[in-house]
């Protein structure tokens, strides 16, 4: 059985019990009144800042280049792959952000509603409907002038140079684990529009097939980098940094 406590022992647990409360209570209204006369900087600073994000996201909307990430690859990738697209597609958005950089006009290309790419976004991504993007079902090649494309594929030819805002630059919306060559090249063929590719090989010695290959986020990351006065050196340098053969 529990030992029952003499008097004066619970007159004297009774009497902590109290002072600690009476402690607690004093101590929060101490705490009221620091924020009554001085706001927390801290709290001011994080409204500041989100603020500040949203505003930048609006003004993002009218942002040149206009950036599309295409979606049209959905039946070429697993649910794991799918899932992972969506998640790319969101850093990429987090990017956007960044109150100190120039932003871009970021579009979701050729996403159909009924996609399992965008169920994954409607699912799992809070307020999608909401967030400061152009979504459109129809095809890249019908939405823009062929003339205004410039479609970024590893299996390119031709190196990007610089970034125009008079260009809408494409990435290939497309996870590919098991990498599928030729997927966005293949998609470009007979639409009369420019593909190239990141310049990797130009900055990295020998470079096979795979390092070439980069991530959507790590491709956008790149064009905005350099969009933001960045060298590609710099910008290639940021987003692989676990690549070895970086040209001196």
């Amino acid at each position: 059985p529990p030992q029952t406590l003499s008097k004066s022992a619970q007159k004297r647990k009774l009497r902590l019990e109290r002072l600690k409360e009476h402690r607690k209570q004093k101590d929060k209204q101490k705490k009221g009144n620091r924020k009554a006369r001085d706001p927390s900087p801290e709290h001011v600073s994080k409204r500041a800042r989100v603020e500040g994000e949203k505003e930048h996201l609006r003004r993002s909307l009218t942002s040149l280049p206009k950036v599309v990430i295409d979606c049209a690859y959905t039946h070429l990738m697993s649910d794991k792959e799918v899932n992972k697209t969506r998640s790319q597609v969101q850093r990429c958005y987090s990017l956007l952000k960044r109150t100190d950089l120039r932003t871009f006009h970021l579009h979701l290309g050729n996403l159909d509603t009924t996609s399992p790419l965008y169920q994954s976004f409607v699912e799992k991504t809070d307020g999608f409907d909401a967030m400061s993007m152009t979504v459109f079902t129809e095809s890249v090649f019908e939405r823009f002038s062929p003339s205004d494309l410039v479609y970024l594929s590893p299996d390119a030819d031709e190196p990007l140079s610089k970034i125009s805002p008079a260009s809408v630059y494409v990435i290939g919306g497309l996870v590919d684990d098991n990498i599928k060559r030729r997927a966005t090249l293949g998609r470009c063929e007979g639409e009369g529009v420019r593909t190239v590719r990141l310049p990797i090989q130009e900055h990295f010695e020998r470079p096979n097939h795979k390092q070439c290959v980069l991530t959507i986020n790590q491709v956008f990351e790149a064009l905005l980098c350099v969009h933001n006065g960045t060298t590609w050196r710099e910008a290639l340098e940021r987003i692989m940094p676990k690549r070895k053969g970086l040209l001196s």
